[in-house]
């Protein structure tokens, strides 16, 4: 019986993957990709279960202001409401992430929103578990100290280019699920 290193199973899947490239690329041609189909509409069952408003989000929102360097963010309705159906979207299918299962992503939910939107979108997005009687204050601190603690989901919430801001709460036993989006002014 041989043992692999890790060293040699990645040269294996490297020659592996390369040959599998060269053959696609081959095989291709000058054909170019169907393009993909995002939803338009929000997803429906999460849209009816979207919270606006929730204890937690107002807390999370404080929270976020007390630690920004700048000027404190103001909710936006349409990030808001965007950021409300994701947070119920990802509670109830199962998921978690910045894509929906049917592709869509932040700047995709924003303009089923609001189809005039423009502007730049960032988007942190985190699910959490939470042991009972916590308060909703000590829930906040922790999810922005989480986020504070990655660079790339505190970059948003420092950055001067953003100052508006909607966010999204669905609660499912012990577990959170928060959306945050950021845009301009």
């Amino acid at each position: 019986m041989r043992i692999f290193s890790r060293i040699e199973i990645c040269r294996a899947g490297t020659g592996l993957l390369t040959a599998l490239f060269l053959a696609a690329c081959a095989a291709g041609g000058n054909t170019p990709p169907k393009p993909v189909e995002v939803a338009r509409a929000l997803p429906a069952e999460a849209s009816r279960q979207a919270s606006l408003d929730t204890p937690l989000g107002r807390a999370l929102l404080a929270e976020i202001n007390n630690r920004r360097p700048d000027a404190p963010f103001t909710l936006d309705p349409v990030l808001n409401k965007a950021a409300a159906v994701h947070s119920a979207d990802m509670k109830a299918r199962g998921f978690m992430g910045h894509h929906n299962p049917d592709g869509q992503g932040p700047l995709d939910r924003v303009l089923s929103v609001d189809e005039d939107f423009q502007g730049r979108v960032a988007e942190n997005v985190g699910e959490f578990k939470f042991p009972p009687g916590e308060s909703e204050a000590e829930k906040a601190a922790y999810m922005v100290e989480q986020w504070m603690n990655s660079p790339r989901h505190a970059a948003p919430l420092r950055s001067r280019a953003y100052q508006r801001t909607g966010i999204g709460i669905a609660v499912s036993g012990d577990r959170v699920y928060a959306t945050q989006l950021f845009t301009g002014p």
